[in-house]
């Protein structure tokens, strides 16, 4: 394990001085509204494309956040949504360590590990370390937590030694960053991703990008999206701690075949005294081949979750019928 000392900044963050502020007055006022309309949802049960074989099912959480000591509970409703899917992917955003931190950084305690166990198996959970907060702490400590959930039994991904997963010979997923709240050279940055796009398999990017509480995505995360959808046949995006839109859109490369954004899927778990960060969306996709073996999706089933606080030592995330903030 390298050993060398990272100098981490004391406040964390990844923005110019701009950006923070803004990002400080959504933690105020609640999330943005701007931008509303530039895309649309799919309804929450939708056949993308019509004609495909399913071959597997799989499951997809938002980001799961420190739940400041206590423990994270999961809704039957939620396990039984995912207990057909053949794997689950999942952004672990947070470090599992007690060791102190910077402002804003985000750790786990080790019963994070058991939650995550009771929703899905964890030699079938895929959890992507590419996110902002991976370097709150230093590479050891990060390596130190990633050692913690393989000894689990989960499947990590998403920096340099591991910037993607094959799950299996016809599924590859890459995860990337487009931020880093600290500098580090180890975790897998977004503008490398397109290095690991396989042949002949059907190829998912998992990028944590766009901007914290905004319920729209910004126009350049839109056009981010649209470029790196020529390349992947679908993106299943993170980081904005509340859902964005899950969209349909027409590949440019492949026959005009549908492919699939869902720009953010909020947060799947976080113990948080501002309220605006509780909801988030449980996806799943049915993956196979068309008549012609063209990689694609057939059957997409989504809903909104809300992680609840129990007691002063518990919460639970559970799926819920709406989001309150869309109108």
């Amino acid at each position: 394990m390298d050993k060398k000392k990272q100098k981490l900044k004391r406040i964390a963050s990844p923005y110019n001085l701009k950006e923070t502020l803004g990002y400080f007055i959504r933690n105020f006022i609640g999330p943005s509204v701007k931008n509303k309309g530039i895309v649309e949802y799919i309804p929450s049960s939708y056949i993308l494309n019509e004609g495909v074989i399913p071959k597997y099912n799989v499951a997809f959480i938002g980001d799961i956040m420190d739940m400041r000591g206590k423990s994270e509970i999961i809704s039957e409703n939620l396990k039984e949504f995912v207990r057909d899917c053949d794997y689950l992917i999942g952004n672990f955003e947070a470090t599992i360590t007690k060791a102190k931190g910077a402002y804003m950084c985000q750790k786990h305690i080790p019963q994070i590990m058991n939650a995550l166990a009771d929703l899905f198996p964890p030699e079938k959970t895929y959890l992507s370390m590419a996110n902002n907060h991976a370097g709150d702490f230093g590479k050891e400590i990060f390596l130190e937590s990633v050692d913690k959930l393989h000894s689990r039994g989960f499947n990590i991904f998403g920096w340099d030694e591991q910037p993607y997963w094959d799950i299996n010979k016809d599924l590859r997923v890459t995860a990337a960053t487009a931020w880093s709240n600290q500098k580090m050279d180890y975790v897998f940055m977004l503008k490398n991703a397109g290095q690991y796009v396989k042949k002949n398999v059907f190829n998912l990017l998992y990028p944590h990008f766009g901007y914290e509480l905004e319920l729209y995505p910004r126009p350049k995360t839109v056009e981010e999206g649209k470029k790196w959808i020529k390349k992947f046949d679908a993106i299943i995006g993170t980081h904005s701690h509340v859902p964005q839109a899950v969209t349909a859109v027409k590949s440019e490369n492949n026959n005009g075949i549908n492919k699939l954004i869902a720009y953010s899927l909020g947060d799947f778990c976080i113990e948080e005294k501002l309220k605006h960060y509780h909801y988030g969306i449980v996806l799943k996709i049915e993956i196979g081949q068309n008549n012609a073996g063209i990689w694609q999706i057939g059957l997409i089933e989504w809903h909104f979750t809300c992680c609840k606080s129990l007691s002063e030592t518990e919460c639970i995330t559970t799926i819920v019928p709406k989001f309150p903030y869309l109108k």
